[in-house]
């Protein structure tokens, strides 16, 4: 499966609580789970309409992994970019492109840049 990958910087570390409190006020998030799960700390869903992503937090806190790359795995890529602090960059899991997501503000804006610097097709 395809994941969408999250991080701040090399070596730096999301702040878990900072985390919880801005995913607990975006609209479409389900069952928020925190404890040490299989390669992370924090679980969540995101859903919207008939499409929704899972979302974890590495057990480092290095990354954030988002399954997918849809609409719904995108824009809650932009959720959490638009509420944390620090800038985000973005990769896929096979390392067809990077994106510093500050400059990013929509959906089609997300897509659109994946597209122009990959190979592959994102729905």
């Amino acid at each position: 499966m395809q994941l969408l990958i999250l991080f701040i910087s090399e070596n730096e570390q999301f702040d878990q609580n900072k985390l919880v409190d801005i995913v607990k006020n975006i609209p479409g998030i389900e069952n928020i789970r925190e404890g040490e799960f299989v390669g992370s700390i924090l679980e969540f869903e995101f859903r919207e309409g008939e499409d929704f992503t899972t979302v974890r937090l590495s057990g480092d806190r290095e990354t954030i992994s988002i399954s997918g790359l849809g609409d719904a795995s995108l824009k809650i890529a932009l959720s959490i970019r638009k509420r944390y602090p620090q800038p985000i960059i973005a990769v896929d899991s096979d390392y067809s492109f990077e994106l510093v997501l500050d400059k990013i503000n929509s959906l089609d804006q997300l897509r659109q840049k994946i597209l122009d610097s990959s190979y592959q097709t994102v729905n």
